[in-house]
């Protein structure tokens, strides 16, 4: 088999694992009290989402398809689309619970979504 679809088993393998063992941070509050730290973002994606997220891997939206972010800040309240990235979830594709960053703080994540809405001009707190 080659790399790719290895891949895309490995995260639907997650993803399905994950939306079994769904988890809740202890306190959403810092959804509303985080000042995001763009570099931090920045360097989450680089190391985690950039996988999915820059060429639409298994159906991730593009880091860059600023009509696909809008809508969904128009159709999510931020603590889904946190809870979302935090257990993972299959949407147009497969999310890895914390986007398969096992070592990032609640922040961290908060912070890397920033960076991707960042890049397309929007911002979580619109």
């Amino acid at each position: 088999m080659n790399n790719k679809i290895i891949f895309i088993f490995f995260l639907l393998f997650i993803s399905c694992k994950t939306n079994k063992q769904i988890e809740t941070p202890p306190n959403l509050a810092f959804l509303d009290t985080h000042i995001p730290n763009i570099k931090i973002g920045e360097r989450i994606f680089n190391q985690s989402c950039i996988t999915c997220h820059l060429y639409g891997t298994a159906g991730a939206t593009i880091l860059t398809d600023k009509k696909s972010w809008q809508q969904l800040l128009n159709n999510k309240k931020k603590e889904e689309i946190y809870l979302n990235v935090f257990n993972g979830f299959i949407g147009k594709g497969p999310m890895p619970k914390k986007g398969a960053c096992t070592n990032c703080s609640d922040t961290d994540l908060l912070d890397a979504i920033e960076y991707i809405l960042f890049m397309n001009d929007l911002s979580i707190n619109h």
